[in-house]
């Protein structure tokens, strides 16, 4: 007499809820184990008793993915299935972690064919959007943002570097100096008085003060309390080493920014480097932004050197953080002069301003935690992508 026998069964430890369902064919015989292999999941770093279902935006986390003796997990995102490999015991026991984070759907986004994102030529790799005006918005501090890139290999000030959303702000906080002490200004990030309003002034605190604004000190009214950083933005986001390496002038290509923007060229006594919140945009950032256009393209415009890129509006025309009413700062200084930083400019081009000057706009930039995710939105203006901070249990 043949018996069909279906177990279901639940394993507990302190750490994991494993589950194991088999389907035994007995024939004169007793069943004598409840199963070989139990599966544990964890969404969000939180115990389920399922796993999440394909198209929720979710990523299997490999490198937390485990196995008991010896054993490991084969994931296949195209039919969401999961094969374990090298199993050669019974009573296998595998755990695996979901999460739902905006690396993840950006990159996934990327694999679907958005052609709006691409992997830039740099050493890094990262994943940056381009284009006139892709769907890259978010909604961040309740205004709206938008997605650089993915940013490989952001250090976070420990020696911990991984990749993370580098986000901007897209409207200009204001017109203001990047520097005001003396008759010039100092190019000096690291006592920049724009960086003290970004970090410990009046935007990061959310009220009003004043403002770098012209030579000698000179200052103007700046009101934030509508639109400075909320408590719950700045829970979202990390201190990172960025970058403070100088150019040697305006004549190069968004390639050679990108590496010298990384280097050790700064003026004598100078910080290679600063550990903070809030920055600017980089050249490099600009320059990665186009697509080019139907008659030239992409890759012609990433040849071109950034001071000509004025004389070609399918370079600028089709870049998102292009602005055509003012001057944009960047982050990044001038080897050569103790007071010049660079900006792009109205025209389309990239040039080299005294950081006195009080016409040039700001456009807060940052890195989100990496336990911040993307849920909902679809990344249009209309519809920008939502954000939420995922809870890490211990």
């Amino acid at each position: 007499t043949c018996v069909l026998l279906v177990a279901g069964v639940f394993f507990y430890t302190s750490f994991a809820s494993f589950q194991t369902k088999a389907e035994f064919n007995i024939i004169k015989g007793t069943v004598g184990s409840n199963g070989d292999l139990y599966f544990a999941f964890y969404v969000d770093d939180v115990i389920s008793k399922t796993m999440p279902q394909k198209g929720e935006g979710y990523v299997l986390d490999k490198e937390k993915t485990t196995c008991t003796k010896g054993a490991s997990v084969e994931f296949n995102e195209t039919d969401w299935s999961v094969k374990v490999l090298n199993m050669t015991e019974r009573n296998t026991k595998c755990t695996l972690y979901f999460e739902k984070n905006g690396i993840g759907y950006i990159e996934d986004l990327y694999e679907n064919g958005d052609s709006s994102l691409i992997y830039d030529e740099t050493v890094d790799n990262n994943l940056r959007y381009i284009g006139a005006d892709p769907n890259n918005y978010v909604l961040f501090n309740n205004e709206l943002w938008r997605i650089i890139g993915v940013m490989n290999n952001i250090d976070n000030g420990l020696g911990n570097k991984e990749p993370r959303l580098k986000i901007i702000r897209s409207e200009s906080i204001g017109r203001y100096s990047w520097d005001n002490k003396s008759d010039w200004g100092s190019n000096d990030w690291i006592n920049s008085a724009l960086k003290i309003v970004l970090n410990e002034g009046a935007y990061w605190s959310r009220t009003s003060g004043n403002c770098p604004y012209g030579q000698n000190g000179a200052t103007t009214m700046c009101d934030f309390t509508s639109n400075g950083l909320t408590k719950e933005a700045k829970e979202m986001i990390v201190s990172v080493v960025w970058s403070l390496g100088s150019l040697n002038g305006s004549s190069i290509t968004s390639s050679t920014s990108y590496i010298l923007e990384r280097g050790t060229n700064v003026p004598e006594g100078r910080p290679t480097e600063w550990i903070g919140y809030v920055g600017l945009m980089y050249p490099s950032d600009y320059g990665y932004a186009t697509s080019g256009g139907p008659t030239t393209n992409r890759e012609t415009c990433l040849n071109t050197l950034l001071n000509q890129w004025q004389n070609v509006s399918d370079c600028y025309n089709n870049n998102w953080l292009y602005h055509k009413v003012f001057n944009q700062w960047t982050l990044t200084s001038l080897f050569l002069d103790n007071s010049v930083v660079y900006n792009t400019l109205e025209t389309g081009g990239f040039s080299g301003n005294n950081s006195i000057a009080s016409d040039v706009i700001v456009f807060p930039t940052l890195y989100l935690s990496s336990n911040v995710s993307i849920s909902g939105g679809t990344g249009s203006s209309s519809d920008p992508y939502q954000l939420f901070v995922v809870e890490k249990t211990k």
